[in-house]
């Protein structure tokens, strides 16, 4: 029966006559089957077993018992070894899952079309890559929150009226404002971290500093959020603001330490020149032999940020611009005739290039304010009195340090000492600024003169 069942046009007529499922063997997928684990425990055994001698003076069933108890010895290594293989063959088995996993998209789910301004359903691929045709900044799709939930008033900031506010979480998605567009901007984190001017008896500050999102919200008319206005700064995604302000934090070190380096070399090269001339002849003197090293430095942002540079530099050259012309309300009469003096035209571009370099250490990731440039021209400006110059210069290199390793220890949550090693060139620049110098012999005796400049 079963060499004719072998043949394929007999055994389709005798399975549909009897209509018998022929029987499907399994086989094990991965790991050990029960059988391949009994043998594998039996074999010390057996091989124990196979080996057996009887000792003199020893029965020969003593001498079984004595082999099965040898064989039993590695047993628990054995129960180990299978199950070490065991569990690596379900790691492996899980991360190709995972794996598998993470390049599916699930079902199609409802969201609300941005740009459209309707519900409909979209997959996730289109979810995650879908960027708005009016915002491209934004992606186009966006969650609707389940009934549950929409009911539920969340803080939000009100574009309408401008403040913030509570409302259901199924408003947000939908209400609009007179413009047409969503009044409700979710507030997101309070408690990350915003830059922005602080207002104090009603005129902005130059400098901008560090906040909590919630300081500003509870007193808007007290700041000016650096990203333009409130409705701007609650756009902002927090985790890509803090990204950012890591990025400018760590940027304004390195522009720190590089203007540093420039105002010390200039400080020493008018101390050794001796004579202080005026009209900042030994100033442009000394700027003029660090033109390679500032022009290294201008150069060097040039290659690293290409666009953002050209943009930077170009508001420097509008705030220049606006110092030195008459008609302008933020004309500078000294810089102006700094600028133009005989002594400085030679080495004009180099002044420009400074100014620059010491604007970009205020502000590494934003534009530069015509406060700013006014700031650095005045810090490398004309001064008629030696010590009156000099003292400016550190002033200047005091500030971009302090300011450079405060922001740090605000954005990274660290102390002055948990400061990585490689910025350790700016605080010993800040230590100089404010007059605090160490030198090898102070290690083990240090004289209170030293920590005022005196020596």
């Amino acid at each position: 029966m079963n060499k004719v069942l072998l043949r394929p046009l007999f055994r389709e007529a005798y399975l549909k006559k009897t209509e018998k499922k022929l029987p499907v063997k399994k086989f094990n997928v991965g790991g050990f089957s029960k059988v391949e684990k009994r043998n594998l425990l039996l074999t010390p055994i057996t091989s124990a077993l196979l080996q057996a001698r009887t000792m003199p003076g020893e029965s020969q069933l003593g001498s079984v018992f004595r082999s099965i108890g040898k064989g039993m010895e590695t047993l628990p290594k054995t129960q180990l070894a299978i199950k070490q293989i065991e569990l690596e063959e379900k790691a492996r088995r899980d991360a190709k899952a995972e794996k598998l996993k993470d390049k599916k998209f699930s079902s199609s789910k409802k969201v609300l079309d941005q740009d459209t301004g309707n519900i409909i359903f979209q997959n996730e691929e289109s979810i995650q890559t879908t960027y708005s045709t009016k915002n491209p900044s934004e992606l186009r799709f966006v969650p609707v929150p389940d009934a549950e939930k929409a009911g539920k008033p969340v803080k939000v900031f009100d574009t309408e009226t401008q403040s913030v506010a509570y409302a259901p979480q199924g408003d947000i998605l939908t209400a609009k404002n007179t413009e047409g567009e969503l009044r409700y901007l979710p507030v997101g984190k309070e408690d990350s971290l915003v830059k922005a001017y602080p207002i104090v008896n009603g005129v902005q500050d130059s400098t901008a500093q560090f906040v909590t999102k919630a300081q500003i919200l509870e007193n808007p008319e007290g700041y000016v959020p650096v990203e333009g206005n409130l409705e701007m700064m609650v756009k902002m995604g927090d985790i890509q603001r803090e990204k950012k302000q890591k990025s400018d934090s760590e940027n304004a070190m390195l522009a720190a330490r590089d203007v540093g380096e420039i105002i010390t070399r200039i400080e020493k090269d008018i101390v050794k020149q001796g004579a202080f001339t005026g009209r900042a002849a030994d100033t442009v003197l000394a700027i003029s032999g660090m033109t390679g090293f500032i022009d290294s430095f201008v150069s060097r942002n040039k290659q690293k940020e290409g666009k953002l540079f050209n943009q930077q530099y170009q508001d420097t050259e509008d705030a220049i611009l606006q110092l030195t012309n008459e008609d302008s309300p933020n004309f500078n009469a000294k810089i102006t005739a700094y600028l133009n003096a005989p002594e400085t035209q030679a080495a004009k571009t180099s002044i420009i290039n400074l100014a620059y370099a010491i604007a970009k250490a205020r502000e590494p990731g934003g534009r530069f304010s015509v406060p700013d440039i006014e700031l650095a021209l005045q810090s490398i400006g004309e001064s008629s009195n030696k010590q009156t110059f000099l003292a400016g210069l550190r002033r200047i290199g005091l500030e971009i340090t302090g300011r450079a390793l405060t922001d740090y220890e605000t954005i990274f949550n660290v102390t002055r000492d948990e400061i990585p090693k490689g910025y350790n060139k700016v605080i010993d620049q800040y230590d100089y600024f404010q007059g605090v110098q160490f030198t090898e012999e102070d290690k083990n005796s240090i004289d209170p003169n030293n920590l005022f400049g005196a020596n």
